[in-house]
């Protein structure tokens, strides 16, 4: 008798502080009602994987292709979550769309190992699975910041600061934040974006030390209004933290059209999350999230209605 096992995990998004918690100030990330799911099936010729949303078809004998690195990333997994009878096909669905700064990666990673550890009889959880999911995430991204996995595989919302040893603390939320995501085809890289923006720091040190607290300041202001509920208020600070952004020059034409119509549309607050130079927006809609959605992809984008700080 064939049997299946499943296993999902949310998205994320960063509400606060990205950027400049590269310099020391602290950034708040949030997971999202909407990600993936896993399944894991027998499949005599495995072990194989397939994301269709993706147009992700790939085996491990996949070496030097465009997929090697999924190929790679999905060996570590199997290794991880000690799976060793491979006759097995994974089979990853779900809204999440890759590569605009909403852990796709992450969450592939954490859904495909909680399936791998379902069908293992062996369930992968608490640290056990945030550090097969930091390995798998390292074949994909060379050295991770953990962020993206630990919220992903917590859920909830987390305050993040970089130090001497990088922190992750549990944010109280009142309740989940209804929200507006929204995105564009990514225009530059992370790494082009913390790179650009480094150099502008080198060259005004002191103005940008302004800006960054001035983020800063923005994050605990957030934390306050997610402990107490107050949607408003939060989107009033989304849209600052978005302008501090835009003045750091990780922000470019798509995001800004994209914070534009969901303002206009009714959302109370907007921003770019992530590391900008397109990617996602995330917007707070307490009222009217339909009309916002409907706007946004008049527009031209893809969006979807979410709940930020659950998980799926």
């Amino acid at each position: 008798m064939s049997r299946a096992a499943t296993g999902a995990a949310p998205g994320k998004v960063i509400l606060f502080g990205e950027h400049a918690v590269v310099y020391g100030r602290p950034a708040v990330a949030a997971s999202l009602a909407t990600g993936l799911g896993a399944t894991v099936t027998p499949f005599p010729g495995g072990p194989e994987l397939e994301v269709p949303g993706w147009d992700l078809h790939v085996r491990l004998d996949q070496k030097g292709s465009r997929f090697d690195a999924i190929a790679r990333g999905f060996a570590t997994a199997l290794d991880a979550a000690g799976v060793q009878d491979r006759a097995l096909k994974v089979t990853v669905d779900g809204e999440l769309p890759p590569g605009v700064g909403l852990g796709s990666s992450a969450a592939f990673a954490v859904a495909v190992l909680r399936a791998l550890g379902e069908w293992n009889h062996a369930p992968l959880t608490g640290e056990p699975l945030l550090a097969a999911a930091h390995a798998v995430e390292a074949v994909f991204h060379g050295t991770p910041s953990g962020l993206d996995h630990t919220v992903i595989a917590t859920g909830g919302c987390l305050r993040f600061e970089r130090g001497a040893q990088t922190t992750f603390t549990p944010v109280p939320l009142a309740r989940p934040v209804p929200a507006v995501v929204a995105w564009a085809p990514r225009k530059g890289s992370t790494r082009q974006a913390v790179a650009g923006l480094r150099v502008r720091h080198e060259a005004l040190p002191a103005h940008f030390d302004r800006v960054f607290d001035a983020i800063g300041a923005v994050t605990e202001a957030g934390l306050q209004a997610l402990a107490s509920g107050d949607f408003d208020r939060l989107g009033q600070l989304f849209d600052l933290n978005h302008g501090l952004l835009n003045a750091c020059g990780v922000s470019n034409v798509d995001n800004e059209r994209m914070v534009a119509v969901a303002r206009e549309a009714g959302a109370a607050g907007a921003k770019l999350t992530g590391a900008g130079l397109g990617g996602a927006v995330v917007a707070v809609t307490p009222l009217g999230a339909d009309r916002v959605v409907e706007a946004l992809q008049r527009a031209g984008y893809k969006a979807f209605q979410t709940r930020l700080g659950t998980g799926r």
